[in-house]
């Protein structure tokens, strides 16, 4: 089952159509889709494909595994090459007298043993691409390696007419994965499993929401689990200290000098190293305050992926994996309260930003925001210390929203004591209020004076 994606097809449909050289670079993070994407890209081109997925091994033993499919692919049976750069100049070469796809999955792989080797690949494409009809794919799970690849000032910068960076979904297609549950319990399985594919794929209809979190992820040695674990193994040797940065994260030290504060409690070195790894993995997300974005001390560190989340707070640190053989009863006895009251009040907040932001691609919201994120008020004069964790701006001013995920509909109290905490700030006034609840609104409040959303406006 395909799902989404469709801005990225018509980058690859518009692409194909056109008959000269074309290249499509794909990058993001494991199991987001990106083969998936391809090969549903080029399902139905008329002209051959030669695709080949490059493995975690030396430079020559991929190469070695790549020309067996050359000389099948080109029925030229003694064809040998001693080096890459042979290689691709031969494939663009024969691009000039046949029109195919060349798809280069994984290719991360190779510039992680010798980067140079995306300049053999850009010699190539210049020697031939005037006379080629080549449609070349390449694609790479190492973000920062796969982005560094087409950045100035690297060889290949230039020579890819369409580049797409894969996300996870958001919460909205994710749903799409599992359109019979209810907008609660959608909110909950995206809150757990987030935007990636293949874990959304897992996803069992036949079963509740919660029983797809017990068989899938908090029971010992689930297949979420055993992912997880292999991502951060296969990207370094230092697992470990990468383990202890989101365990920081999970604690609560968000700001660099707060986890560099517990590493050095614990006598590890500074943490650049393993943020940058975590930001290149897409497992945790570098957040500025939108009226401070360039104040060092206001940047802090979120983990953006919500199964990462679930488990390094939930998991990871679990008591004895024995436990988690009766999901059920580790869930209850060591779970639920917190995530019920903590964990997914938090992402809906998250959610809320994603939602917003659909509302207002899809002109829903006026005037449209050009700005959303949280806000900072420091001032020490005053005796001011607050963060508003969803506001956007727009060209009339600020809206700060207020996320109620709770049983209890938005009341007219509600209401007040956000105005009382919106009122008389430095350097800021609020032009409106927006209030975005799980369970609506009670009857006597005024819609008219707020910017009122509930869950149900959310899968609309």
């Amino acid at each position: 089952m395909f799902i989404g994606r469709e801005v990225e097809l018509k980058q690859i449909e518009e692409s194909l159509r056109r008959h000269e050289y074309q290249g499509v670079f794909v990058y993001g993070r494991r199991r987001v889709g990106k083969t998936e994407l391809i090969a549903k890209g080029i399902a139905n081109v008329t002209y051959r494909v030669l695709q080949f997925e490059f493995r975690k091994t030396t430079l020559l033993g991929n190469l070695k595994l790549f020309v067996p499919f050359v000389r099948e692919f080109f029925a030229d049976p003694y064809v040998d090459f001693s080096s890459f750069d042979a290689l691709f100049d031969y494939l663009l070469m024969k691009s000039e007298s046949e029109e195919y796809v060349l798809v280069l999955d994984e290719f991360s792989f190779l510039l992680a043993e010798d980067f140079t080797v995306e300049s053999s690949l850009a010699s190539a494409i210049d020697g031939h691409k005037r006379n080629s009809k080549l449609h070349l794919f390449v694609s790479g799970s190492y973000i920062g390696l796969m982005e560094k690849m087409i950045d100035q000032p690297s060889h290949s910068y230039g020579r890819f007419q369409r580049i797409i960076c894969l996300r996870p979904f958001d919460y909205y297609d994710s749903a799409k994965f599992y359109p019979e549950y209810s907008p609660e319990d959608k909110i909950m399985l995206y809150s757990v499993f987030g935007g990636v594919a293949y874990f959304n794929a897992m996803i069992d209809g036949g079963k509740s929401a919660l029983e797809n979190i017990f068989d899938l992820v908090i029971r010992a040695d689930s297949i979420c689990e055993h992912e997880i674990e292999g991502t951060i193994m296969a990207e370094t040797t230092k697992a470990p200290q990468l383990n202890e940065l989101l365990l920081s994260i999970v604690r609560g030290n968000r700001k660099y000098t707060d986890i560099a504060s517990d590493f050095a409690a614990q006598g590890k070195t500074k943490p650049d190293y393993f943020l940058e790894k975590l930001i290149d993995l897409d497992f945790i997300a570098k957040v500025a305050p939108i009226n401070d974005e360039g104040n060092r001390r206001r940047i802090h560190y979120r983990i953006k992926d919500n199964l990462v989340d679930f488990y390094f707070r939930y998991l990871f640190t679990s008591r004895t994996k024995e436990l988690r053989n009766e999901p059920e009863f580790y869930f209850k006895h060591f779970i639920e309260k917190d995530f019920i009251e903590q964990y997914l009040p938090h992402k809906f907040e998250e959610i809320s930003k994603q939602f917003l932001l659909r509302m207002n691609f899809s002109g829903r919201i006026e005037p449209v925001f050009f700005k959303i994120g949280e806000y900072f008020i420091d001032s020490p004069r005053l005796g001011i210390n607050r963060q508003f964790d969803i506001v956007t701006e727009d060209e009339q001013g600020y809206v700060a929203y207020e996320c109620k995920y709770r049983d209890a509909p938005v009341c007219n109290q509600d209401i007040h004591e956000e105005e009382f905490q919106t009122k008389n700030l430095p350097d800021i006034t609020f032009r409106k209020l927006g209030f975005i609840a799980k369970n609506g609104f009670d009857p006597e409040v005024d819609l008219n004076k707020i910017i009122a959303f509930s869950l149900n406006d959310f899968y609309l």
